[in-house]
C-alpha cells in the first residue's frame, strides 16, 4: 500500500542496510531550503555529521535549486534527459522537462506539479508502467486512479 511510510520502506531502509553491510556513510544531496526539517537539522548538525549513530555527509544541503542549476550550466554536467534542458530565463535557471524526480508512483504533492503532472508525463513516457497505476489495488495494480480522481488532479495526458 502507497502511504506516507514509502519513502522510509524504499529508500531510508535500505540506504541503512548498505550502511550496515558495508560500513560506509552516505553522501546525500538533500537541501536545507526544501524543508523546515532540512533547515533544522541542517542548523543543528551542520554538512557532515560523522560523530553521530549514523554518520553522514550532505554537501549540497547550504546549496539552493538555483545554485545547483547554475553550476551544472556552467560546468555542463551531464544531466538525464528526464530534465530537458537547463535554460536561463529572467527569473533564473530552469529545466524545460521535469523539475524533480522521484518515485514514479509518488502522489505527494503531484497537486502542485507544473503541467503536464508526473503521472500525466507516466502516461506518454511509459504507457505500461502507467496503466499500472492507474489500475484498481483489487486487480493487482496501485489503484491511484481512484485516489487522483478523489483529489480532482488530472492523471492521464490533457490533449
Amino acid at each position: 500500500m502507497i502511504g506516507d511510510g514509502c519513502c522510509e520502506v524504499m529508500k531510508e531502509q535500505p540506504c541503512r542496510g548498505f550502511e550496515k553491510e558495508s560500513g560506509r556513510a552516505p553522501y546525500i544531496g538533500t537541501l536545507a531550503a526544501e524543508s523546515r526539517r532540512r533547515t533544522d537539522a541542517w542548523l543543528k548538525i551542520g554538512c557532515n555529521a560523522f560523530d553521530t549513530k549514523n554518520p553522514r555527509s550532505a554537501p549540497l544541503s547550504f546549496w539552493t535549486e538555483q545554485d545547483i542549476l547554475r553550476f551544472i550550466d556552467t560546468y555542463k554536467v551531464p544531466l538525464s534527459k528526464i530534465y530537458g534542458e537547463i535554460v536561463k530565463t529572467y527569473k533564473g535557471y530552469k529545466t524545460t522537462g521535469a523539475e524533480r524526480t522521484g518515485c514514479y508512483a509518488c502522489l505527494f504533492g503531484c497537486h502542485l506539479d507544473k503541467k503536464p503532472n508526473r503521472i500525466q508525463r507516466l502516461a506518454t513516457t511509459h504507457p505500461k508502467l502507467h496503466a499500472y497505476c492507474m489500475k484498481d489495488y483489487a486487480d493487482g495494480g496501485l489503484g491511484l486512479k481512484q485516489v487522483m480522481e478523489y483529489l480532482s488532479v488530472p492523471h492521464q495526458e490533457e490533449n
